[in-house]
């Protein structure tokens, strides 16, 4: 099914091309047909809807990767929304960037506005805390009270 219906739009970009048309195509339409054309048909039917994607706040930003030994430092990863799974996600993307990643949950006690990290005053915490924060282009700051409950390290609250 998937095959037929990329024959039928190669069919209709070979006619369109024959054509001859004076009009020329926005920059965006020929970049999403070059991609249509080279990408097998696996990959395009395995795209989720941009919908599907994570919230900006939970994805990675092109920053450098830790420069010390992120293992070093425990990190946990409060939700602070109402979207399921937003710790685990964003967990995985900093497991998958070397951290530690001691515990993962739910932080309903106050409404956090936005992402944040949290750092305690152990040894390396601020230093591990400022580097996650650049990584998830968030801002990092001292721990307050109401988290002193989960430990030492770095806490990173999600939210929507």
């Amino acid at each position: 099914m998937v095959l037929i219906s990329l024959a039928i739009l190669f069919a209709a970009i070979g006619a369109l091309s024959l054509t001859g048309s004076d009009e020329t195509e926005e920059p965006a339409a020929q970049a999403k047909t070059s991609a249509a054309q080279q990408a097998p048909a696996s990959s395009t039917a395995a795209q989720p809807p941009a919908a599907a994607q994570p919230p900006a706040s939970a994805t990675r930003t092109s920053a450098p990767t830790p420069t010390g030994n992120p293992t070093d430092v425990e990190v946990r990863v409060l939700n602070n929304s109402n979207v399921s799974g937003l710790a685990a996600e964003t967990a995985a993307t900093l497991t998958s960037e070397g951290w530690n990643i001691a515990e993962t949950g739910n932080f309903s006690e106050s409404q956090i506005a936005q992402t944040t990290v949290y750092y305690d005053t152990s040894s390396g915490a601020q230093a591990a805390a400022q580097q996650i924060s650049t990584q998830l282009g968030v801002a990092a700051f001292p721990r307050p009270t109401t988290l002193s409950s989960f430990g030492e390290g770095v806490i990173v609250v999600v939210t929507e």
